[in-house]
């Protein structure tokens, strides 16, 4: 081949046809919603007391779904029918649906009764929203750095954080990987820390045999589009513990209204009349996706070691161990399949070997644009308010926070981020391993011709280099 077989040097890319990535969606999925349509069945909650609101507050999910009733504090029929459905999919007594992952990890914080000044550990690389949601409740982030092949929270870092103001952890499951949880869970009882995971990206991933998202005090699930199962937006909370479901439910549904004068400050605590609530049309859509579950997740893995196989043993490109493939505690559920550029070994610098791989008709991503703490509500400290809140927030007998958020604090998800990351979402539903095969021969291509693009220099990486996630979107008209 010559040096304009490269498409970004001239030549003619290896694929023109888009990959196709959406939604494993059936008749299901139409049955549940038609139905919930005829009904006029949209939403059903009670945002309410009624006297027996105590004992349904502590209902499981199970017995709130056997509950008959045209409005009931819980929801209407799909939303109690999915939270049961999921409660017994993953082995705990409460699930608790949500209308987002963000305020599912925000709720579960503030029933676990983390709140104003509080600390809370989460690692430096996840979507932004993992450390939004501790903001608020006015709690303030603390960042800690990443394990190199997991991406996932370290949890030697987790210790030399822990200070005087902690009082959680938020693991992330990154990428379908699961954090160490026995070393993590470990510290958290050492010091009276609760756990709350982050498993968006790893449901049906396991520890020990468990599921990720059911080893700490709560866990949290996140049903947007582009996660393996999906309500188009939406969540959900699990947990074990009756008290932090009975508060997970009240603050999700104007929880201050079943309070009286006689309930004290513990009560009231976090009950800010907020709505979470998930509605019932994706709570039928959750339904019907619940039950691709494995199918969908056997889909993505397959593709995951398909492009293994493809892109193991080239030059320039490393590929993290697979928990699934190891004799470890965990095992990961590919959310995406990511690879590491090494740009000495490869003689390019990563900006350029992505966008001569997107222009061989391969959109591939570099993970998040910066760490959670390079976002101007960290460097700036400003969230609530223009004055810093909650930094500056006074606690009564405490100094406001010296908490500082700077360049260099976590230098494992800097590198990761900046110039190592290769983030493949192809995997998903409906792409194929023959799709597989086409990254491949493109990958494959670009290294084959690195010189060339060495010579070109990083000027020719155009508009086609970049940090960026990579997605790809639903191609429409295409069946």
């Amino acid at each position: 081949m010559s040096t304009a077989d490269l498409a970004l040097l001239g030549g003619k890319p290896i694929r023109t046809e888009p990959f196709l990535v959406e939604p494993m969606v059936d008749a299901e999925e139409e049955r549940l919603v038609m139905a919930a349509l005829q009904q006029k069945n949209f939403s059903r909650y009670i945002g309410s007391a009624a006297p027996d609101i105590e004992t349904t507050l502590r209902l499981t999910s199970a017995a709130a779904a056997d509950v008959l009733g045209y409005w009931h504090f819980l929801g209407g029929e799909n939303v109690r029918r999915l939270a049961a459905e999921f409660a017994a999919a993953f082995e705990v007594p409460y699930a608790i649906p949500i209308t987002n992952a963000t305020t599912g990890i925000s709720v579960a914080l503030a029933a676990n009764g983390i709140g104003p000044g509080d600390e809370v550990i989460v690692p430096a690389i996840s979507f932004s929203a993992t450390a939004s949601a501790v903001l608020m409740f006015n709690s303030i982030p603390v960042f800690v750095d990443v394990d190199p092949l997991t991406f996932c929270i370290d949890p030697d870092k987790i210790a030399a954080a822990i200070g005087p103001r902690t009082r959680a952890i938020v693991p992330v499951h990154l990428t379908g990987n699961v954090a160490d949880m026995d070393a993590i869970i470990a510290l958290a009882q050492k010091h009276d820390l609760k756990v709350i995971e982050d498993a968006a990206q790893a449901i049906g991933a396991t520890w020990r045999g468990r599921k990720a998202g059911t080893l700490g005090d709560a866990g949290v699930f996140s049903f947007q589009q582009s996660k393996n199962i999906m309500t188009g937006e939406g969540g959900m909370i699990v947990t074990r513990d009756q008290e932090v479901a009975r508060r997970c439910r009240l603050i999700a549904n104007h929880g201050e209204v079943v309070f009286d004068e006689s309930h004290d400050a513990d009560d009231l605590a976090n009950m800010v009349g907020c709505n979470f609530r998930m509605p019932e049309l994706c709570a039928a859509v959750g339904r019907a996706q619940l039950t691709k579950l494995e199918r969908v997740n056997e889909w993505r893995t397959r593709n995951a070691d398909v492009l293994r196989a493809e892109l193991s043993n080239l030059p320039g490109l490393r590929l993290p161990p697979s928990q699934r493939l190891g004799n470890g505690p965990a095992r990961d559920v590919p959310h995406l399949f990511v690879a590491l550029h090494d740009a000495e070994e490869m003689g390019i610098s990563r900006n350029l070997f992505v966008a001569a791989l997107r222009a061989e008709g391969v959109p591939v991503g570099t993970g998040y644009v910066r760490t959670m703490y390079a976002n101007p509500t960290f460097t700036h400290r400003v969230a609530f308010g223009a004055s810093g809140c909650p930094w500056t927030c006074q606690r009564a007998g405490e100094a406001p926070s010296d908490r500082r958020y700077r360049k260099g604090d976590c230098p494992i998800a800097e590198r990761l981020l900046d110039v190592e990351f290769l983030w493949f979402y192809h995997i998903a539903h409906a792409s194929t391993e023959a799709d597989m095969r086409d990254i491949g021969r493109a990958v494959r291509k670009v290294i084959d011709h690195r010189r060339a693009l060495a010579k070109a220099g990083d000027a020719a990486a155009g508009s086609l280099g970049g940090k960026g996630q990579g997605r790809i979107g639903a191609q429409m008209g295409k069946s």
